[in-house]
């Protein structure tokens, strides 16, 4: 498999997990520590704490009539043998397959263990998007 097909297929099971509500598998397709920089401050969360963070934000997806999170691969550049950062594209879509939502989303990625794992994400889109719509 090449690089951007190894990308491609992680984000694949990624955005799956989402759709399926499956907090266990997004949060194990992160480090043990995953990091968040953010327009309100930088932090830190731990395997556990991002994954009861996912929960979190799967309720509040479904709290906007998200019913199908749909994510395109924009660009994947391997910055190092085990390290790539991807561009994905996000589309929420309701129920009638409206968007209610669009946005860009920065990861890196390191590969551990023989798999790649999400290490640090930018979701300045996200929150920018969810803000214009006054979500949050």
């Amino acid at each position: 498999m090449t690089f951007d097909q190894e990308i491609a297929a992680f984000f694949t099971i990624y955005v799956e997990a989402f759709a399926n509500s499956d907090a266990d598998t997004i949060a194990e397709l992160w480090e043990p520590v995953g990091l968040f920089p953010s327009p309100t401050g930088n932090f830190a969360m731990e395997r556990q704490a991002f994954r009861d963070h996912v929960v979190t934000l799967l309720d509040f997806y479904r709290q906007q009539g998200v019913v199908t999170p749909e994510g395109a691969l924009l660009s994947a550049i391997r910055l190092y043998p085990e390290v790539a950062e991807a561009r994905i594209a996000y589309r929420m879509l309701g129920k009638d397959g409206e968007t209610i939502a669009a946005w860009d989303h920065i990861y890196i990625l390191r590969r551990s263990d023989g798999r790649w794992r999400v290490t640090l994400t930018i979701s300045d889109g996200e929150i920018a998007a969810w803000k214009e719509l006054g979500a949050i």
